[in-house]
């Protein structure tokens, strides 16, 4: 059975990153990478999910897995991958409808050590700061405005499917940061903790929390943010001109 949540300790060589919502967009990591001076001998970057679907090179999600210094959990569109090979019917069709028809061209092999490399990917990461500290990542919300809640079920291995939907799909905390719903949007048990899922036209910030989703493969922007309470965030262009920093807050 995969590992549901994965712990990582401080990295005392380099640098962390976490990077928001790929979508196949890796000419876009790679321009950001580069820009940034990224030593894959030391330093590390983590995903907040969805590197696949709707942009151009899904296929590419695979060498990044294997990376060892990339380090992803699951989001949605992993999971509506693996619905669809696992299901068919209309877990397939509404992966199609969502970007996932370039699977469709994958030779088998490929395809299926790819499917098994996402079926290894969690659903949550703790990491912890070399300032001290532990910094966490969920794709879309936690349970119970609680990470230590959230962890502690996904430790026992025990993630029903409201849980598995809350994790993946839920925008209420979004929402809420956004001003188009009420509720909390700090989350209880963790000194910062990094969000995707929602697209949102600049990397947010709001008491611990950061949003990383910032449209890359709708002509937005990719953005990549220093692992830490007070670390900073770059946001590279889709036609790599421009890199913008800072966050906006809330």
């Amino acid at each position: 059975m995969p590992e549901l949540i994965h712990d990582f300790d401080a990295n005392i060589a380099g640098r962390d990153y976490a990077v928001g919502d790929i979508h196949g967009c890796f000419y876009m990591l790679d321009a950001l990478l580069e820009r940034l001076e990224f030593d894959v001998a030391k330093d590390r970057l983590f995903s907040v999910g969805d590197l696949i679907d709707r942009g151009p090179d899904s296929e590419r999600a695979a060498e990044f897995i294997d990376a060892p210094w990339f380090h992803a959990i699951r989001g949605n569109h992993e999971q509506m991958l693996l619905d669809a090979v696992d299901h068919g019917g209309q877990d397939r069709a509404l992966w199609h409808m969502n970007g996932g028809d370039w699977f469709e061209a994958v030779e088998p092999l490929a395809a299926d050590a790819l499917t098994e490399r996402v079926r290894q990917l969690p659903l949550a990461a703790a990491i912890e700061l070399v300032e001290g500290g532990t910094a966490a990542l969920v794709h879309a919300n936690v349970i119970d405005h609680s990470f230590a809640r959230t962890g502690a079920l996904l430790g026992a291995a025990s993630a029903e499917a409201e849980a598995l939907s809350l994790l993946l799909w839920n925008r209420d905390r979004a929402d809420a940061l956004n001003g188009r719903g009420s509720g909390q949007v700090a989350v209880d048990g963790v000194d910062v903790i990094y969000f995707g899922h929602t697209p949102m036209r600049d990397a947010m910030a709001c008491a611990n929390t950061r949003w990383l989703d910032t449209g890359a493969f709708m002509g937005g922007r990719l953005s990549i943010a220093e692992l830490g309470v007070a670390g900073e965030v770059w946001s590279l262009s889709s036609d790599l001109d421009t890199l913008y920093r800072g966050w906006r807050w809330v």
